[in-house]
């Protein structure tokens, strides 16, 4: 068996920021090095990740080269929550974690400035089907494979599949926040139009100025914006 990897610049905003989906692999697709990926090729792997480990393969950046190389580019920049194989090829889900270290950061605006646009697999092979010298028959076609990890890549071998969007930290407009304050702040909807009302529409305003672009954007935890909510809404409540 061989060692190999394969990259297809397939990525697509998602429901959160730092989180985003796209295609690890396409089935059917000549890549540069003239090999073809069979559907069904990622089943087995897939459901022995599940059995034996309870998760999916890591989420490396550049497969653990990472911007500079060293041991610690072997860390994992994310999480997959989602792999499986549909139509098109090895469908992934995943976030990027640490979203407050310098090299989450890097690799958050990468994505989202869409300059790190690439998926790539590590695998080896199991059940590989050799094509015939001289025809159009591809030179290898991958039936089946033990998927080492899926990693955010620059360069990507396969072209075929593109960036659409990342899911960024820009302001919602009215109607999804709204929609964030009732389902994740536990505000009523009266609640949460009266946040609005008397806040939101200010910051949108006020978030088109050059002084509001200049200053520096904090990093706040989930926890710490899930509890200024819990207590803004008990504020509200309590002036009823």
């Amino acid at each position: 068996m061989v060692s190999q990897l394969r990259e297809v610049r397939s990525l697509a905003g998602t429901d959160g920021v730092g989180t985003f989906e796209g295609y690890g692999s396409v089935f059917g697709v000549v890549d540069s090095y003239g090999d073809v990926v069979a559907k069904g090729a990622f089943k087995k792997t897939l459901k022995q990740w599940k059995a034996d480990r309870g998760q999916f393969p890591p989420m490396l950046l550049q497969h653990g080269g990472g911007f500079a190389g060293g041991a610690e580019d072997q860390v994992p920049i994310g999480v997959w929550d989602e792999m499986r194989e549909d139509d098109t090829g090895l469908y992934v889900k995943g976030r990027i974690i640490a979203l407050d270290t310098d090299i989450a950061k890097r690799v958050y605006a990468g994505l989202v400035e869409n300059v790190l646009n690439g998926l790539s697999i590590g695998f080896m092979t199991r059940d590989v089907a050799y094509g015939k010298a001289g025809t159009d028959e591809p030179a290898r076609t991958l039936k089946s494979v033990d998927l080492w990890e899926v990693s955010l890549v620059t360069y990507p071998a396969n072209d075929d599949a593109r960036v659409t969007s990342v899911k960024s930290g820009a302001l919602m407009d009215v109607r999804d926040f709204e929609q964030f304050l009732i389902r994740e702040g536990g505000f009523s909807r009266t609640d949460a139009k009266v946040v609005i009302a008397k806040g939101f529409r200010c910051a949108a305003r006020d978030a088109d100025t050059a002084e509001r672009d200049a200053l520096p954007v904090p990093m706040i935890t989930d926890d710490e914006v899930l509890s200024s909510l819990a207590a803004l809404r008990a504020d509200i409540q309590g002036a009823k």
